[in-house]
């Protein structure tokens, strides 16, 4: 067996595409982001997410074109009439989810709204700020799922299919390593914990699921992005460990940590997960009633087949 390429696919294998462009999403973000501190002096989020935005987009197109042979658009990127319907009720979901958690907390008397952001003596003008870390939180939103899910989930679950595992056996180990890999990409974060690593791994498993169902990322961006900015730019909780001063709410938590997630914000603790809860239930019932069913997608059961320019015209 050629440990590097696949002879049935004529292509590199499942692990060797993940490498290469891992290395080249490390090369386009690294370079962009000290492009972007040596230019700028400036404390706004959306400067130094660019260059994320850009190097993981660009990644991705180049190892669909080089190393996949795949359209870019195959992996659940189709902004179509359907994708945004999938996208704004992600948002709607997520926004209902995270807003039960600040309302439990507030009725326990564990948040004291103190100010509201346009009153607070910020050196950016809070506007400015607000408008940027939306689109920060926009672009987050759509780079981390078409790498974690969209690039990573779909390349994982075509390279686990040996025999004796079939489809269940490679969605699941797919998206466990995914889910993991995106964990542990925030075990770096200010105030992370292993239990919010953990809960991150969760969240992982939550925003794959509709992807896996659906073939489309639209309702896992919604999720992930609604979650962020009305999280932090809504309702002030801190979001993976770090403090947005451009809050519309700036509160103060108390609470026992086990429950609220201390000062890592509401994914590390116990309120965080029933947060998931609510966005995997709202998912599965609006995926019932809009496709009628909850199946794999053919996205995964379909054998790999290259894309053809007439493909990529349609994609």
């Amino acid at each position: 067996m050629n440990i590097f390429i696949n002879e049935n696919e004529k292509r590199l294998r499942a692990g060797w595409r993940l490498l290469i462009q891992f290395i080249f999403m490390f090369l386009f973000v690294g370079f962009g982001i000290l492009g972007v501190q040596q230019m700028l002096d400036d404390p706004l989020m959306i400067y130094t997410t660019i260059p994320q935005f850009v190097g993981i987009i660009l990644s991705v197109w180049l190892a669909a074109r080089l190393l996949d042979k795949r359209s870019f658009f195959n992996y659940g990127i189709n902004f179509n009439k359907e994708w945004m319907k999938d996208f704004f009720t992600g948002c709607l979901i997520a926004t209902v989810s995270i807003s039960s958690i600040f309302l439990i907390q507030w009725l326990l008397g564990w948040i004291t709204i103190i100010e509201y952001g346009w009153q607070a003596e910020l050196e950016t003008p809070f506007l400015t700020g607000i408008i940027s870390f939306f689109g920060a939180m926009l672009m987050v939103g759509f780079h981390e799922e078409l790498l974690s899910r969209g690039y990573q989930l779909l390349n994982l679950t075509e390279g686990s299919k040996y025999p004796g595992v079939g489809l269940n056996g490679a969605l699941v180990t797919a998206i466990i390593l995914t889910s993991s890999l995106f964990g542990f990409m925030h075990f770096f974060n200010p105030n992370a914990s292993f239990i919010s690593t953990f809960n991150i791994i969760l969240a992982g498993i939550v925003l794959a699921i509709p992807y896996v169902l659906t073939g489309s990322l639209g309702l896992s961006v919604g999720l992930h992005f609604s979650w962020n900015f009305v999280m932090a730019g809504i309702l002030g909780f801190p979001v993976s460990g770090k403090n947005i001063e451009f809050s519309m709410l700036q509160i103060q938590q108390s609470g026992a940590d086990f429950f609220t997630g201390g000062s890592f914000g509401p994914e590390a603790g116990i309120l965080g997960l029933m947060g998931m809860a609510i966005m995997l239930g709202g998912s599965l019932v609006y995926i019932k009633k809009s496709r009628h069913e909850l199946y794999v997608d053919p996205l995964f059961k379909k054998g790999y087949q290259e894309t053809t320019k007439s493909d990529e015209q349609t994609a």
